[in-house]
């Protein structure tokens, strides 16, 4: 496979592959800027004629401001656009750190190692090559702010390489987030990720209202991302070093339907090249009404969502099962929810006015209820791709994905459902070594689902090498967690300190949890008061016990004894 510069495209338009060149790695022009460097470059892998795989790939080459610029010129000139760059040192960062798995998935790992030579990939002559010509060029300040601007070139430079490693690891590595306070001290959170024994795989905040956790996941949204608060110029200004080392995650997950909350909505505006790097699920969505942009608060966003979900991941499925490491997203989801549910089908409800008599429908439609639904899976979206009618545009998004056993829906409570689908739209999005942020996941669930909740997540972070952070107020979750993966958010004098228990909370005494959490009245508070006033109002522990009579138990006998000792009678 060989890489072609292709010269004449417009900066909006994506390569084209002229039929002589075969299958090949073509590149065109970008007129991208990164702080005045200008290094991107549209990209795309042709096999068969096919383009497969759509990225931007940075390539910084010596003593040139502006890359596209530069090859358009030598293209002009006399060179044929073939790869490698002539007379000149440069290296290159993809984008998307897929990249390496489309290589591998289509050629044989010599011919995929032959076409990161020739674009000089930084990450695989550094660790793999040991090329020590790239030394000053990785050291540039335009390979810094330029190459390994956005997450996603972090990630591909880091980790892309070790798929040609035979026990190449590029799981989520432990990092420190450095959190401001609302008093301008910084605060670590130490994140653990990776034990050989115990399940590292969900991170949790805990505490108090308003100490300070949302706030962090915020933080942390922000600086992984580059905007807002953590953007280059606000870090600089502030002096502020957010990460002890750059998060290798391939893409981040937020999940919060706390309606109160002021995360990131979309990254659509911000000036990332990357736009799928990131995605919020929750009850508030971004729409232009007037001319004006507004956010608005939608209360069924979470089932529309989980069609389209369900849908990408079929899409997912098709177009990159290719890929060597791919797992299959909708296998995953229905594997999850049938152990999960006990269901047979996962199906969405269908428009009126779909021609029943269309000869190709019928296999995959049923009725429930006088409504018409369409079960959804792998070789009903694969069918129907091929046919006349856009299925999709058929569907009716406000019902979200219908569980179905034994021909008849599944009857579920508003929490479970939310928690299905919470399940579906992260699966959905979910790329290998993501991280899932939640946001007080117990707002929506009974203490007996929790821990069903919690049980699906890990199945799902466990097929995708992925992890999780939960913000919550739950003892029930915190006891599910290690206690180095517990992060204990305290309101000082000073400000803020986050500790962990110094004991295990990994299947560990809720009381005794919810005391260094909460503080020791947490849970008795009322009961105590209640307690007091009796002893006050009757004179003695005693007579409380007598006035009680057959509603006394162990426990009231116990504290009333403890609180007339303590007072000293």
């Amino acid at each position: 496979m060989k890489v072609f510069y292709q010269a004449g495209r417009g900066w909006k338009q994506s390569p084209m592959l002229p039929h002589e060149w075969g299958d090949a790695v073509v590149l065109s022009y970008n007129n991208w800027d990164d702080y005045s460097y200008r290094t991107t470059l549209n990209a795309a892998v042709f096999v068969n004629g096919d383009k497969i795989f759509s990225f931007a790939i940075k390539i910084m080459i010596e003593d040139v401001d502006d890359t596209a610029i530069y090859l358009e010129e030598i293209s002009n000139e006399s060179w044929d656009g073939e790869f490698p760059i002539p007379n000149k040192e440069y290296i290159s960062v993809p984008s998307d750190v897929d990249f390496y798995s489309a290589l591998l998935g289509k050629l044989e790992a010599k011919k995929a190692k032959e076409v990161l030579l020739n674009l000089r990939d930084a990450g695989y002559l550094e660790k793999i090559e040991n090329d020590p010509s790239i030394e000053s060029l990785v050291k540039d300040d335009k390979f810094i702010t330029s190459l390994l601007r956005e997450a996603g070139a972090k990630k591909a430079y880091r980790d892309g390489w070790r798929i040609f490693e035979e026990h190449g690891d590029s799981s989520i590595s432990d990092f420190t987030l450095n959190i401001r306070t609302r008093e301008g001290s910084v605060q670590p959170v130490n994140f653990m990720f990776n034990s050989a024994v115990l399940p590292y795989d969900i991170n949790v905040l805990i505490g108090a209202n308003g100490v300070g956790k949302s706030h962090c996941i915020k933080s942390l949204v922000e600086y992984w991302l580059g905007i807002d608060s953590g953007s280059k110029t606000e870090l600089e200004r502030l002096d502020h070093v957010p990460f002890d080392g750059f998060p290798n995650l391939s893409k981040l997950i937020l999940v919060s339907y706390s309606p109160f909350e002021n995360f990131v909505l979309d990254i659509e505006d911000e000036n990332l090249i990357e736009k799928n790097a990131y995605k919020y699920f929750g009850f508030k969505k971004r729409l232009e009404q007037d001319g004006v942009e507004k956010i608005r608060v939608n209360h069924n966003l979470p089932a529309t969502d989980s069609v389209t979900s369900l849908i990408k991941a079929l899409k997912d499925d098709e177009k990159l099962g290719f890929m060597p490491n791919w797992i299959g997203k909708f296998n995953v989801i229905s594997t999850v929810l049938k152990e999960a549910l006990g269901c047979e089908k996962l199906a969405v409800k269908l428009k009126d006015g779909l021609d029943e008599n269309n000869p190709f429908l019928p296999e995959y439609l049923f009725k429930m209820g006088g409504e018409q639904y369409l079960e959804l899976d792998r070789k009903t979206h694969e069918e129907l791709s091929f046919d006349i009618i856009d299925y999709e545009d058929r569907i009716d998004y406000r019902e979200g994905v219908v569980f179905v056993r034994q021909g008849k829906k599944i009857e579920l409570s508003s929490g479970q459902r939310l928690f299905c689908y919470i399940v579906i739209n992260i699966a959905g999005e979910i790329r290998r070594d993501s991280l899932v942020v939640i946001d007080e996941p117990e707002l929506f669930l009974h203490p007996t689902f929790e821990i069903k909740f919690i049980s699906m997540l890990k199945k799902v972070l466990s097929s995708f090498k992925s992890k999780a952070i939960l913000a919550t107020h739950s003892l029930t979750i915190a006891r599910e967690i290690p206690t180095k993966c517990v992060h204990v958010f305290h309101e000082i004098e000073d400000g803020l300190l986050v500790t962990s228990p110094p004991f295990e909370t990994f299947g560990g005494d809720m009381q005794r949890i919810s005391s260094y959490v909460f503080g020791d009245s947490s849970l008795s508070k009322p009961f105590d008061e209640w307690l007091e006033e009796k002893l006050i109002e009757y004179g003695s522990a005693k007579r409380v016990i007598d006035e009680l009579g057959e509603e006394i138990n162990e426990e009231i006998i116990m504290k009333l004894t403890g609180l007339e000792e303590g007072n000293g009678k």
